[in-house]
């Protein structure tokens, strides 16, 4: 059973990173299994003592997880968790975009997979992890990645039309399309889709679809909302669209879907 702790990013983060969370779990704990499931953002994994295994569903070959991870957003349910021993890990959520946004790292090279923070955000980030490791309490730790995280923001150029453009996408209830965003961005679909690539992982239909499905696991898990009520407040056409995509980004119909959402599942602490 883990013990989680989660805490806010500085206000003038918040655009950018939904929380910090930080999960811990000791060697007498029991195996806990936890399917990872699409997401629109990115996200910053640091651990401190044993890693996660992460197999992928067709197979229990073991692959451990890097002292430091960058994930890409996830577009399907592909890879599962396995945390047994003692484990102490802390998490970054980014908001959609927002990885694009600090780091100008193009995000398409890291949809569906976990990479080697080093490789991608430079050795920055590994002084960072011994920081990080050199201060046990989440209090101190947001307070590093606070700093870290405004000398970023501070580096890079402000956001551009097309990324105001494209994060219309990720709003709840949104029903725009992409010609409307192209528009709006002053660009043609086609440039909008290479773009949307580039910023988000994703395609500006997938950027939408993710974001919904993301939304819905949300208002569900704050309370006993009806599917029904959920399909049309998060912008599905009707709730057979809604189970579709269940299907892709969770592997599971809804209630079975939610059903392996633990509590302390990462994404129930992701924002749009």
């Amino acid at each position: 059973m883990f013990t989680v702790q989660s805490i806010p990013p500085d206000p003038l983060l918040s655009r950018f990173i939904s929380r910090y969370v930080q999960r811990e779990s000791q060697a007498w704990d029991a195996e806990t299994v936890e399917p990872v499931v699409a997401r629109p953002g990115a996200m910053l994994e640091f651990q401190f003592a044993e890693p996660y295994d992460i197999p992928a569903y067709d197979t229990d070959r073991r692959n451990p997880s890097a002292s430091v991870t960058v994930i890409g957003p996830i577009t399907r349910r592909r890879v599962r968790l396995i945390i047994r021993g003692r484990v102490q890990a802390l998490a970054v959520l980014f908001r959609p975009l927002a990885l694009y946004r600090l780091f100008g790292v193009p995000v398409h090279h890291l949809t569906d997979i976990g990479n080697d923070g080093q490789g991608v955000l430079g050795p920055e980030v590994s002084a960072l992890h011994q920081q990080l490791g050199n201060e046990p309490a989440i209090l101190k730790r947001a307070s590093l990645l606070n700093a870290f995280f405004r000398d970023r923001l501070a580096r890079r150029p402000p956001i551009d039309p097309v990324g105001r453009a494209l994060r219309l996408l990720t709003v709840p209830g949104n029903n725009a399309t992409a010609s409307e965003i192209s528009r709006k961005a002053g660009i043609s679909p086609r440039q909008l889709e290479r773009k949307s690539l580039c910023y988000a992982g994703v395609s500006p239909n997938g950027l939408t679809r993710i974001s919904r499905f993301q939304n819905a696991v949300l208002i569900k898990s704050a309370g006993d909302t009806n599917w029904t009520e959920i399909a049309h407040v998060s912008g599905w056409y009707d709730q057979m669209h809604m189970i579709r995509d269940f299907r892709v980004f969770a592997g599971e119909t809804p209630n079975r879907a939610m059903k392996q959402i633990a509590p302390e599942h990462l994404i129930r602490f992701c924002g749009i």
